[in-house]
């Protein structure tokens, strides 16, 4: 694997390419803009917008295969709420992922809460939670859109013993469900039965960035800095064969805190917590 810096943005948590542009938000809400032809050097966002209502911690964020109107120049993008709210004594919110509608006006950008996603049993001992950790993360887990199978990947760390375990659904609509009080949007909520297949992978070490690109699921995960145990590195699961490549980031130079992965032309863009942009060379 060969990384090649290309430029510095704003740090943050994951994102999402569409088109020439790269949204990327942080924990709390918030989404800078930036044209991705334009990545060259240390760069400045072109736009930026915050979400209202509850707040996603954006660990993973992806668009979808659906637009909210036909006229819509964006697909729905979700983001999902990951720990934000692990100190709720009621609803943590685990396993719950925001669907909005972008809107453009001119250089003006907005997004509105269309809907959302979660998972039923993730106090389920058998199929998701399997402990508590420290840093709060385990059980809250991450998630790719495959937009043209129109399905969703939920996976979740479990513990070092039972390794990370995938779930593959289909794709719900948005609108589909009820409506969510605490959401202020309708949910679908999905049961043991949605499941249509699983499988598990080896632990994954604190999961950060995810994306699907070319029927196989790029998850980032670590901390970086002194953290020898939780490595900064790239896993590339294919879920139809059950198997996965492991790519450690330290070794080609790169020990900050990972976030952002995606695509644009056929390049792998990758983005650490302090806003390094690198292009990724996975065959080098």
């Amino acid at each position: 694997m060969k990384l090649e810096q290309i430029a510095v943005i704003d740090g943050a948590q994951d994102g999402a390419v569409w088109g020439n542009e790269l949204f990327r938000f942080d924990s709390e809400g918030v989404c800078k803009v930036y044209d991705i032809t334009s990545l060259k050097g240390e760069v400045k966002p072109k736009a930026s917008f915050t979400l209202s209502g509850v707040i996603p911690h954006s660990n993973s964020v992806c668009f979808g295969a659906e637009k909210y109107s036909a006229e819509d120049e964006y697909p729905i993008l979700y983001s999902n709420i990951y720990n934000n709210y692990h100190k709720d004594p009621v609803d943590k919110l685990m396993g719950t992922v925001m669907a909005y509608r972008l809107k453009r006006d001119g250089g003006t950008y907005s997004a509105e809460a269309v809907g959302a996603i979660k998972i039923g049993f993730c106090e389920d001992a058998r199929l998701w939670k399997a402990s508590e950790d420290e840093h709060g993360k385990r059980p809250y887990g991450n998630f790719v859109i495959d937009r043209e199978n129109n399905e969703l990947y939920a996976f979740v760390m479990r513990n070092e013993e039972l390794g990370t375990r995938y779930f593959k659904f289909a794709m719900p609509r948005v609108g589909e469900g009820s409506f969510d009080e605490r959401l202020g949007v309708s949910c679908v909520v999905l049961s043991e039965g949605d499941i249509i297949s699983s499988f598990d992978c080896s632990y994954h070490y604190f999961l950060q960035g995810a994306c699907f690109y070319g029927g196989r699921i790029y998850s980032t995960e670590g901390f970086g800095g002194r953290d020898t145990k939780n490595r900064p590195a790239i896993r590339i699961v294919d879920p139809i064969k059950r198997e996965e490549r492991y790519y450690d980031l330290v070794e080609a130079g790169a020990n900050v805190e990972p976030e952002l992965i995606d695509f644009y032309d056929g390049r792998c863009i990758y983005s650490d917590s302090h806003g390094n942009v690198y292009q990724i060379d996975f065959e080098a």
